[in-house]
């Protein structure tokens, strides 16, 4: 089995939020692939000013961010952008603007929340985020809302949406994103430009929006950390974040 493509989540998969960071085995590790001319990437639900924010500086191929909503190459440049659009861009946008709870739009270039609660700085502090500034909607494109509510609240949404996903993230978290959309669409076009083939690929990860992305790719592994059902469809459950669980399936796949 040849690998030329490795997919990785950030948020308790290349990060221990124990840590904050990226650790050096891990590191290390991401090293010895791309001198084997291994192409790099991640797979985020993060923004890309969020990844400054956690001071991940290592030079990756591609980023496939808003769980594949916006799809950036080694220099940033725009290969896919999918924003939410028709109904259920008015409808976020008009729950957003009411205050109906607290939201997160995520726009090309900037993130902003409507208001802010304990359970908001609660589920900020679990992934070694700042809450992002107070701002108003502005008719922009938005590629993903971030929106803190609980199991009820989440279904009545998923109710009324017509083309939307949404998938949780923390107990207070959920991500909503283009039901067109998602990881796995998001690595369709990084290996389009790249000229890999998907029986190429391995991926990292341990939430619920990893899942696609898992099962897409040729090798899907979920760190020990990760949610039940996600270790259920991976094809191998690696140690934790904390316990250098990317070297160790690294090492077991022969790939360092």
């Amino acid at each position: 089995m040849k690998i030329k493509g490795i997919f990785f989540d950030v948020d308790g998969t290349l990060i221990c939020h124990d840590k904050g960071r990226i650790s050096e085995n891990t590191l290390k590790a991401l090293y010895a692939l791309k001198e084997k001319g291994i192409r790099l990437f991640l797979a985020t639900a993060r923004h890309i000013t969020e990844l400054k924010e956690l001071q991940i500086g290592f030079p990756f191929d591609g980023y496939v961010l808003l769980n594949g909503q916006l799809c950036l190459n080694a220099q940033k440049q725009i290969l896919l952008a999918n924003p939410i659009e028709g109904h259920d861009q008015k409808q976020l946008a008009t729950l957003f603007t009411t205050c109906a709870f607290p939201m997160v739009l995520v726009e090309k270039d900037r993130l902003y929340i409507n208001t802010v609660t304990p359970q908001v700085i609660q589920a900020q502090t679990a992934i070694s985020s700042k809450v992002p500034p107070v701002s108003s909607y502005n008719n922009d494109p938005f590629y993903q809302c971030t929106a803190f509510i609980d199991e009820a609240q989440a279904h009545r949404l998923e109710q009324t949406l017509e083309d939307c996903t949404i998938t949780r993230w923390n107990p207070y978290g959920v991500d909503i994103i283009s039901a067109k959309g998602g990881k796995d669409k998001g690595i369709q076009a990084m290996l389009t430009h790249y000229n890999i083939d998907v029986s190429e690929t391995m991926s990292f990860g341990d939430g619920q929006n990893d899942m696609e992305m898992l099962q897409y790719t040729r090798v899907g592994v979920a760190m020990q950390n990760a949610d039940p059902a996600v270790c259920q469809i991976a094809d191998f459950v690696t140690k934790s974040a904390g316990e250098d669980g990317i070297v160790y399936a690294l090492k077991k796949y022969k790939l360092i």
